[in-house]
């Protein structure tokens, strides 16, 4: 059974209480809090519980998906007048950090009444043993989440069982510590958890689980913590990703996200993603309408035509990246993951092109394909969380700083970049590293937390609003997609052909929109401050054994 539709049968037990000491659950089976974990339907009861905190978390893709994006090298919010979490203008009492923080411990307390329960259950050992394995792959995900968001140095509280069973007011764990219970957990995990092609799709497998602790070890190796050994580690636990036969790139770096839009597990590159649905509302995401291709005629899904949905695409892609992306024409991530055509009102629903390569959509994720795109804000597209090609580059990063410049780590960016048809590079160091992540992983939910591990947050903050400035500034700079493109159309699988008849002859110069303020996100950057998110000021008055993050 996917986890989706067993999400489905107990979410609504699940979603607004925050123990399950509080759950009511009908009577049809004799489950009640008291021997909830007595029977293998009663464990799974549970454990999708934790999952519906993972799901609330993902859902309206801020934390995960916006505020990674935001005013970096990667994209902005393409809104004026707002004041939150996803510009740098927001303060410690901003109510969507207060929620998200909220959602992701009620999702720790989750994963720890599962592994307490367990403790005296009557059920075999090795079904407990792989339920456990899940819920602390769980955990992990959830404090792994937390660290790179708020923690730093400092850390975050980190409740473990006892403490849920006490209801401590917990101080912050410091964050070096975070991140080995972290390790602790997955290593647990990938111990007892099922292969990637046993287990059922979104849930934790062993790939995953050593997906996560590559990508764990990389942050420790990498500022703040600059751990010793961590880049072995890392490279370690992603070699053992890539060789493992079962897994392999997708021929087709498009279709990764076609199967997602559609709601398909694809488990051979995808090692982790979380599973959406139309069929429950808060289970349904705003990945696709509010972070993917622009569709402004929400009519054409009515009118029955194949290019149809409503995307509010919120988040543009810096002009920056689209110029990395045009400067390797052979590159496919270029146009998918910064298309240059839109869906406009009154257009027939078809497409049009962008007049300027200010304004493009962060475009990698696509509504039509969803399987009932009719809801104008959410829908059932599912997130990418752990993929292949991010071990590749993990692999990579951790081979260059072991001995830079090697052999394996040019050979394992080609095999992510032979996969995409961009041109191989000949050399890497730290530069090449870091804009092949950029341009793989676009609008992935990375870009800032890696930016900030690597130290160059702020470097990149100033030097992408200094060329979009001089980009604006200059009459010469023309748009080259309005007269290399043609029409946009779809193949009888529903996968997007582009013409490079053009329809216009006469260039177009690029510029920005009255309607938005570019800049706005990029001026407000404090870097005494904005390299972490504050602790939200709700907690801090509630637990007075917390410390506020440096700046706010």
């Amino acid at each position: 059974m996917k986890i989706k539709f067993v999400l489905a049968v107990v979410f609504s037990a699940f979603l607004l209480q925050g123990c399950d000491d509080q759950l009511e659950i009908e009577q049809k089976d004799n489950i009640t809090a008291e021997n909830l974990y007595n029977t293998k339907a009663g464990a799974l009861a549970g454990l999708a519980g934790a999952y519906s905190r993972v799901v609330q978390v993902y859902r309206d893709a801020i934390i995960n998906a916006q505020y990674p994006t935001d005013w970096t090298d990667e994209g902005f919010y393409n809104r004026k007048g707002l004041q939150n979490i996803l510009k740098n203008n927001f303060t410690a009492s901003d109510p969507t950090l207060g929620n998200i923080w909220s959602d992701y411990y009620s999702g720790i307390a989750a994963a720890n009444s599962l592994l307490i329960g367990l403790e005296g259950s009557p059920l075999e050992e090795d079904v407990k043993l792989e339920f456990e394995a899940e819920a602390r792959f769980l955990r992990a995900f959830l404090f792994f989440d937390l660290e790179k968001a708020f923690g730093g140095i400092e850390g975050i509280p980190m409740p473990l069982e006892d403490d849920y069973l006490n209801k401590a007011l917990l101080p912050r764990t410091k964050g070096i510590d975070v991140y080995k219970q972290i390790i602790s957990d997955l290593e647990f995990a990938e111990q007892h958890l099922p292969s990637a092609a046993l287990a059922t799709g979104g849930r934790g497998n062993k790939s995953a689980a050593r997906g996560l602790l590559a990508r764990a070890y990389i942050f420790m190796a990498t500022k703040p913590f600059n751990e010793a050994g961590a880049y072995e580690k890392a490279k370690e636990w992603s070699k053992k990703v890539i060789d493992d036969p079962y897994h392999v790139l997708n021929p087709i770096y498009a279709d990764i996200f076609n199967e997602l839009a559609r709601g398909n597990y694809e488990t051979k590159e995808t090692l982790f993603q979380i599973g959406f649905s139309e069929d429950v509302a808060q289970q349904q995401s705003k990945l696709g309408s509010g972070f993917g291709m622009k569709f402004d005629d929400e009519s054409c899904a009515l009118k029955g035509a194949r290019l149809k949905g409503k995307s509010y695409a919120q988040t543009y892609a810096t002009v920056t990246l689209v110029l990395k992306y045009r400067n390797d024409p052979t590159d496919e991530r270029g146009l998918w993951n910064t298309l240059p055509f839109f869906n406009a009102r009154n257009e027939d629903c078809q497409l049009k092109l962008e007049g300027s390569q200010f304004s493009y959509a962060s475009s990698k994720y696509r509504r039509y394909l969803e399987t009932d795109p009719t809801n104008t804000s959410y829908g059932s597209h599912h997130w990418p969380v752990l993929r292949l090609s991010e071990m590749y580059l993990i692999y990579a990063e951790a081979q260059n700083a072991i001995a830079p410049g090697s052999t394996e780590a040019i050979d394992a960016i080609n095999m992510v970049r032979n996969r995409a048809n961009a041109t191989p590079v000949e050399e890497v160091n730290d530069e090449v590293i870091q804009e092949e992540y950029l341009l793989e992983l676009a609008f992935e939910g990375h870009r800032k937390f890696d930016l900030v591990r690597w130290g160059i947050l702020e470097q990149k903050v100033n030097e992408t609003e200094s060329r979009m400035k001089t980009l604006e500034a200059d009459p010469n700079f023309m748009n080259d997609d309005w007269v290399t493109f043609g029409t946009f159309s779809l193949d009888s699988n529903d996968l997007p052909i582009i013409t490079r008849d053009s329809l216009n002859t006469t260039p177009r110069r690029n510029t920005m929109s009255g309607n938005f303020n570019y800049y706005d996100g990029y001026d407000d950057f404090e870097p005494s401050k904005n390299y972490i998110l504050p602790i939200p000021a709700q907690e801090l008055g509630v637990n007075t054994n917390l410390k506020q993050n440096s700046g706010w």
